[in-house]
């Protein structure tokens, strides 16, 4: 039998295709007949030689092979579900194992414990491809259809890949555990250049295409009849088609035959028949390609005539099926008509009855979506009043219930009222045993000092107690008649405590006495120690140790007020900057409240702490202290003395090697310690305190306002000394008494804190080392950097909102809050008070019809000796009152009032009422049923406040029996016209006028509706939103302080009660001496008899009784000196000094004339007096008016001896 190549060479030598570049795409033909896809070659007319149909072939074969790629890409994309490389670039791509790695995952995941992905080929990817040959092995998969290793990895021979993914997918479809590969031969079409460009690729690797038409047969004939592994493989390559190109034949002559020619071309056409029908085929396909083309070209260029043409014709066809139909339901229209309402009505009430039943059966989720779609027109409701410009008045009138006081808010400003008033106590509480524990540690410290008798000590231990107990016995038995306890019931009493109430609400918001009477106090001479303690006191409880915003509020106003003040009197900044203002001394006050004390303790108590618990911590930065350190370290380490001379100079002690390089291991520990406490200070200004910061800034502005060509350095240089060297700078030396550290400091610890606020305090003036601190120079360039930063600190210290903003509060305050201010106070402050107001009158109110002088002469004097029988009384509650309708500082505020009332008249028509705008809702008519509505709405307003009265006299407050009569009036302030005796068209026509009064103001006007009006109220319903969040961080604030303040408490309890229990120890060894004998008295001495004399009339003191001369109390220096009696005389006089009751010492002085004894005077002798003298350094003291003088210490020690 022939070959193919035999059968092929006949035709090649008719036809003679010369190269590959002789097959051409043909234009007309873009499919071979019943290969749909596949490109077909045609010879160019031009061709020349004998072998173009093996290229043909070729390039056929070529083009089968990408399609074998695609139905192998196809498949695996159906398995992975995941999209891979394309047919082009497949084979390179399958390189790294990694989709065939995939394909193994997904017919058996066991197989692919993890698949390696890099971008760079490398060996371990064949990692990936032996996971698919463990997956294929354990499919069983005959092993003639796998690959090698290589035959991928160095692409020796990658059509066998194809080949094997072939037969992968044939038997896992038999198995179904895959979709059926598709044969996508004569469907997929590529470019010439891909062709040719796969054809070179086989060319080159000189390998046999694998025969993929009957894979499946062979797939079957090895799995159902197993054969010999070579003869198998010999059959496979049998059917495979070789790739290799044969050498071109040379032009052979014809030979010579005997045949003639009809006989050859017989024999031709017999040897090459299936080629010719072939051909054949191929001719007949392109020439009824060419006329389909032709014909849809002519569509194409048409298209617009045959759209148009097909349409009319459609729509002819439709519009006679119409007329048609139309005819006919013409002549039925009757019955059609009812025949539409029977269904229209039946397809309308089963629509009705579906949603009914669906309605039920998603009634939650209905529900739900009802609330959110109501949600979200409440929210743009709130966002139009609270955001936008001119809220309608139908949103205003949606949360008009929001101005109403509710249980819970009047609940929450009854609990702050009464916490607030807890703090007021406890902090008074406190103050006092604070007080009295450091009088208990001062007499205690002065026993251990004097080794005086315990007696003494237990009295003053227990001397408030029996002072209490004695103003007590001495307090009247009825208070009806008591003119110091402002709690009698009788009538003048009441109008006393309204007048005093009238007063401190003065004194509260007109910041102009208080600051009058400080600028006075910062004058030395004009009050004593003890006045200013007073005052303080008074001040700091009425303004409630600003324990809520208003009082807050208020008291920063006094501080500003105050700050202008002293400012005026000045001559230049550092005048203010050496200042002693008794301002000042409130401000530290006011800065050492709770929240300030917890902004100072998280600030700088770690600090604090890092530097307290650094036992070798040594900041001296002395030389000469560090040498003298050195030799003490030096003796205690080696027990000898030192070589090295004690007694040198600065300079000398400098060249010391270690004295120098302690010396500069110090500096810098010093920076560096420096450095963290300025890191922390300016990290927490966003947390530093409101009132601080508001006060620097108005010294800053007061300042300029004064000093207008000061410079700015200056200035922010005199901000600075009041953040740093008032406020923080006492914290840091002293840290146990601003609760910034618990414990006690030790003198180096002081010392090295000291330092670092000498480091500090430079840098925030901005001052460098001078001669007078020659030894820190070199930290200068440190200081001049650090000082930069700390002024622009300070300059951001004052970028602070004003105190109305920062606290949501205006001069309406007083008029809106239900409950009124009060303070608690003893009658002994207001009393006090009282007299300072009298005595600096003429200053504090120059005019004659100044408010203060009115209410002063009403009150009068207050009562004769309420020093000593006011005290004792317990606390008043001062429910504060404003008398006077007129703010002083404010021309408008008749106006203010009127829109203020006119407010409160529209806010009630509005609920009553509706309309478009407010001009609209008053010109409307008032009806019988809104009189009756407006009637309906006082008495649930009525009840609601019998009720809030009712519950805040069961809490007890006391303010409420104040305000029992305002109640019953139905006021909403003082000066506030009763509503509720209005009707309602009298309400109206009071808003009327109100109205138009303000509107012939400017206040409002008719153009717009009186939407300013409107907009006002709007204001107060976020205000009063705000009001809520602020009173619940009141809350929050003062219960912290409260909590705070109880842990002190107890802390200063739990002290005095060591205190006295220590005092209770000595006492019972006092006790056990009592039996001890008592002491000699040597006979006929002058003691002798004095003690003989004193048991003969039965009057031998307790404690004993000693008489001395004059003489011989001057010879042991007890006595200095007596007025107008010369020292000769001396022996003249006796004093005689006796003890019938512990701490208190009876001395009488007598003189001796023509041997007769003559008393001259007798006087007492607290020995609490002597303590304080030697406690306040007081060597001197006078005794019987001035006419003898004593040695304090001398005395003492007499006392002690005896």
């Amino acid at each position: 039998m022939l070959s193919n190549s035999r059968e092929t060479r006949p035709i090649s030598a008719l036809i003679s295709v010369s190269s590959i570049a002789d097959l051409t795409l043909s234009g007309d033909t873009e499919d071979v007949t019943g290969m749909k896809g596949r490109i077909r070659l045609t010879r160019d007319d031009g061709a020349r030689g004998g072998r173009w149909m093996d290229q043909s072939r070729k390039q056929v074969q070529a083009y089968d092979y990408l399609c074998h790629i695609g139905e192998a890409k196809e498949w695996i994309e159906a398995c992975i579900c995941e999209e891979i490389d394309a047919i082009t670039t497949l084979e390179e791509s399958l390189r790294n194992g990694v989709v065939l790695a995939k394909l193994a995952r997904y017919f058996d995941p066991p197989s692919v414990k993890k698949i390696f992905q890099h971008p760079v080929l490398q060996y371990k990817h064949s990692d990936n491809i032996n996971c698919l040959f463990k997956a294929m092995r354990k499919l069983k998969l005959p092993e003639i259809f796998i690959f090698e290793l290589t035959d991928l990895y160095d692409k020796k021979n990658i059509p066998k890949v194809i080949y094997c993914i072939h037969a992968l997918s044939h038997m896992l479809a038999t198995r179904g555990m895959a979709p059926n590969i598709k044969n996508l031969v004569g469907e997929l079409q590529f470019t010439d250049a891909e062709i040719h460009a796969t054809r070179q690729g086989l060319d080159a690797a000189g390998i046999s295409m694998p025969s993929f038409g009957n894979i499946g047969s062979a797939l079957a004939k090895e799995l159902n009849g197993p054969v010999e592994g070579d003869v198998a493989k010999q059959t496979i390559l049998e059917e495979e088609e070789p790739l290799e190109e044969e050498p071109e034949p040379l032009e052979e002559p014809e030979p010579e035959t005997l045949l003639s020619n009809q006989e050859l071309r017989d024999l031709f056409w017999g040897n090459n028949t299936d080629s010719i029908v072939r051909c054949q085929q191929l001719f007949r396909g392109a020439l009824e390609r060419k006329r389909f083309l032709a014909r849809r070209n002519l569509h194409y260029d048409m298209e617009e005539f045959l759209i148009c043409l097909q349409a009319q014709g459609r729509g002819e066809l439709a519009r006679r099926r119409y007329r048609a139909r139309l005819d006919e339901l013409y002549n039925f229209e009757p019955e059609v008509v009812k025949i539409q309402a029977h269904l229209r009505g039946f397809l309308q009430r089963k629509r009705f009855a579906e949603r009914q039943q669906f309605y039920r059966d998603n009634m939650e989720s209905i529900v739900k979506m009802q609330s959110v779609f109501r949600a979200k027109a409440a929210g743009d409701a709130y966002r139009s009043l609270t955001t936008g410009a001119n809220p309608p008045i139908s949103t205003l009138k949606t949360f008009l219930h929001l101005l109403n006081d509710s249980d819970f808010d009047f609940e929450e400003e009854l609990e702050l009222e009464n916490l607030r008033q807890l703090v007021v106590r406890r902090i008074r509480e406190n103050t006092q045993s604070d007080a009295q524990l450091n009088e208990l540690d001062i007499k205690i410290a002065l026993l251990v000092q004097n080794h005086i008798t315990l007696d003494e000590v237990l009295k003053t231990t227990s001397s408030l107690t029996k002072k209490k107990a004695q103003r007590r016995m001495s307090m009247p038995v009825s208070a009806t008649s008591n003119p110091f306890t402002l709690k009698s019931l009788d009538r003048e009493s009441r109008d006393r405590l309204v007048l005093y109430q009238q007063l401190f609400y003065l004194l509260q918001t007109q910041p102009a006495y208080f600051s009058k009477l400080f600028f006075m106090m910062s004058k030395t001479g004009l009050f004593s120690d003890r006045i200013k303690k007073q005052i303080e006191g008074v001040v700091l409880t009425l303004f409630g140790y600003a324990q809520n915003s208003r009082e807050e509020y208020l008291l920063l106003k006094l501080f500003k007020q105050s700050i202008f003040e002293e400012v005026e009197q000045i001559l230049n900044v550092n005048d203010f900057m050496r200042g002693n203002f008794m301002f000042v001394k409130m401000v530290m006050i006011y800065v050492r409240g709770a929240k300030e004390r917890r902004y100072l303790r998280d600030l700088l108590g770690p600090l604090v702490r890092q530097v307290l618990e650094d036992d070798f911590l040594d900041l001296e930065s002395d030389p000469l202290m560090i040498y003298k350190a050195s030799i003490n370290n030096e003796e205690l380490r080696t027990g000898r003395p030192s070589e090295r001379p004690l007694h040198i100079d600065h300079t000398e002690a400098l060249n010391d090697p270690e004295t120098r390089t302690t010396f500069i291991r110090h500096l810098q520990e010093l920076r560096l310690r420096t450095e963290m406490f300025l890191d922390a200070i300016l990290e927490s200004l966003p947390r530093m305190p409101y009132g601080i910061r508001y006060i620097a800034k108005e010294v800053g502005n007061a300042l300029r306002s004064k000093f207008p060509h000061e410079s700015e350095e200056n200035i922010t240089k005199a901000v600075g000394n009041l953040i740093y060297y008032r406020y923080l700078n006492p914290a840091i030396v002293a840290p146990e008494g601003f609760d910034v550290i618990e414990g006690v400091v030790s003198p180096m610890q002081r010392k090295n804190l000291a330092e670092i606020s000498k480091m500090l305090n430079q840098i925030s003036v901005g001052k460098l080392f001078a001669d007078d601190n020659v030894y820190l120079k070199p930290l200068n360039e440190y200081v001049g950097y650090a000082g930069v930063r700390f002024a622009k600190y300070f300059k951001n210290v004052v970028e602070v909102a004003e105190p109305e903003k920062q606290f949501e509060v205006n001069q309406y305050i007083d008029q809106v809050n239900t409950i009124r201010p009060t303070v608690y106070m003893s009658p002994f402050e207001i009393f006090t008070m009282h007299a300072m107001l009298i005595d600096k009158i003429d200053i504090l109110a120059p005019e004659l019809d100044d408010p203060l002088r009115v209410i002063l002469s009403e009150l009068n004097n207050p009562p004769s000796g309420f020093e000593e029988h006011s005290q004792g009384h317990g606390e008043v509650c001062l429910t504060l009152q404003n008398r006077f309708t007129a703010n002083l500082d404010d021309p408008d505020m008749d106006l203010k009032h009127l829109f203020v009332e006119t407010k409160r008249y529209i806010l009630s028509i509005i609920r009553i009422q509706s309309g478009r705008n407010l001009m609209e809702i008053l010109e409307r008519r008032v009806t019988v049923h809104e009189e009756q509505a407006w009637e309906d709405l006082k008495a649930t307003e009525i009840n609601r406040q019998r009720q809030h009265h009712q519950r805040r006299i069961e809490n007890g407050s006391e303010s409420s029996l104040n305000e029992s009569s305002q109640w019953r009036s139905g006021s909403g302030g003082p000066n506030m016209v009763d509503m509720n005796a209005m009707r309602f068209i009298e309400l109206k026509q009071r808003a009327i006028d109100g109205i138009l009064q303000l509107e012939s103001t400017g206040k409002v006007t008719r153009k717009n509706g009186y939407q300013d009006m409107i907009n006002a109220i709007a204001v107060d319903i976020r205000t009063k939103h705000r009001r809520r969040i602020q009173r619940a961080g009141e809350l929050g604030q003062v219960k912290q302080t409260l909590s705070n303040l109880n842990e002190k408490k107890h802390f200063l309890e739990s002290q005095i009660k060591s205190y006295h229990d220590y005092v209770e120890s000595c006492m019972n060894n006092i006790t056990t001496k009592k039996g001890k004998k008592q002491r000699y008295i040597m006979p006929f001495t002058k003691q002798y008899f004095h003690i003989r004399n004193l048991q003969r009339h039965g009057k031998v003191p307790q404690f004993g009784s000693f008489k001395y001369t004059a003489q011989r109390l001057f010879e042991k220096g007890v006595l200095l000196n007596l007025e107008g009696v010369s020292p000769k005389q001396y022996s003249q006089i006796s004093l005689t000094i006796s003890c019938d009751e512990p701490g208190l010492f009876q001395i009488e002085a007598e003189t001796s004339i023509m041997m007769v004894r003559l008393p001259v005077s007798t006087m007492e002798l607290r020995l609490e007096d002597l303590l304080q003298c030697q406690f306040n350094n007081i060597q001197i003291m006078s005794l019987f008016d001035d006419m003898a003088k004593v040695n304090v210490n001398l005395l003492l020690f007499l006392v002690n001896k005896k």
